[in-house]
């Protein structure tokens, strides 16, 4: 049985404007969820879903194993990393590049245009690794199918303007363009950009070794959830969110967070070949070298 839950926002816009890149502990929530749930704010508006021991475990570590060579140290993921600012170059003087601190981090399927690189493409993983990538998917699919059956309304807007983007840089029979993946990340509190504004977000673990904590936290409204192998999460990403840290985890703990989405400005990309032309204008301003 699914508990119907119906909470208020308990810190108000302005105090939660201040808990920004900070991160969150136990004391961080009222309530921790560890059965199904579905959770609304007093208005009636989804805040969550959450399923447990939906997704067979198996499938799970195939995402793990499929995609864990795009996870490297990076430094941009900005708030979610505890930090946004401008890089420091060697010489002293700043830059107008902004970054976060180093974690570990990947990306998966396809990515559009964005500030440093102006022409849509395949994520570095799967240009390099594209029968990794393709094995994967089945794991995907599964996520892609109960975004469908658990948040119809939410799937079929953001299903739409899939089927309309090129297939070039769509993950081919789904909602998703690009999977996020983390490893024994610790999210400051954020809320996501980047996405289509009128999806829902979701999140998916993978877990190895023996820890506590690393509980998803929506801290406005003070509730939490844990995530476990085979849990499966549907969420509002643009409330504030992040996860608390580990606690006592073993020498071989492992925790692989799974997001799944479209990315915002996806429909603009053009044909590979369009995009190309892009790059050969950009860097020679001539298109037959």
């Amino acid at each position: 049985m699914v508990r119907q839950i119906t909470v208020e926002q308990k810190i108000d816009d302005a105090s939660a404007e201040k808990l920004k890149a900070t991160f969150l502990d136990e004391s961080s929530f009222d309530e921790l969820l560890t059965a199904d749930a579905d959770v609304y704010d007093t208005n009636g508006k989804l805040l969550l879903k959450y399923r447990k021991n939906i997704i067979p475990v198996e499938l799970a570590r195939l995402g793990y194993e499929s995609f864990k060579k795009s996870i490297t140290w990076t430094e941009g993921r900005g708030t979610a990393s505890g930090g946004s600012f401008k890089r420091v170059r060697k010489d002293g003087s700043i830059a107008n590049t902004t970054v976060g601190n180093f974690v570990q981090s990947g990306a998966v399927g396809f990515m559009d245009r964005n500030a440093l690189v102006h022409y849509c493409r395949k994520t570095a993983f799967t240009h390099e690794y594209f029968e990794k990538f393709t094995s994967g998917l089945p794991f995907v699919h599964k996520v892609d199918e109960l975004y469908k059956e658990l948040c119809p309304a939410w799937y079929a807007k953001q299903r739409a303007i899939a089927d309309s983007t090129n297939r070039n840089y769509v993950i081919k029979d789904t909602a998703f363009t690009t999977v996020t993946v983390n490893k024994n990340f610790q999210t400051a509190v954020h809320k996501d950009a980047g996405d289509f504004p009128e999806g829902f977000g979701n999140l998916c673990v993978y877990r190895e070794g023996s820890f506590e904590g690393a509980y998803f936290v929506l801290p406005t409204y003070r509730i939490g959830v844990d995530m476990q192998n085979g849990d499966m999460l549907f969420v509002d990403v643009h409330k504030w969110h992040g996860n608390t840290g580990f606690v006592n985890p073993s020498e071989d703990f492992l925790r692989i967070a799974f997001v799944m989405y479209y990315r915002e400005y996806m429909y603009q990309c053009k044909q590979p070949k369009e995009e190309l032309e892009r790059v050969k204008m950009e860097e020679t301003g001539y298109l037959n070298l």
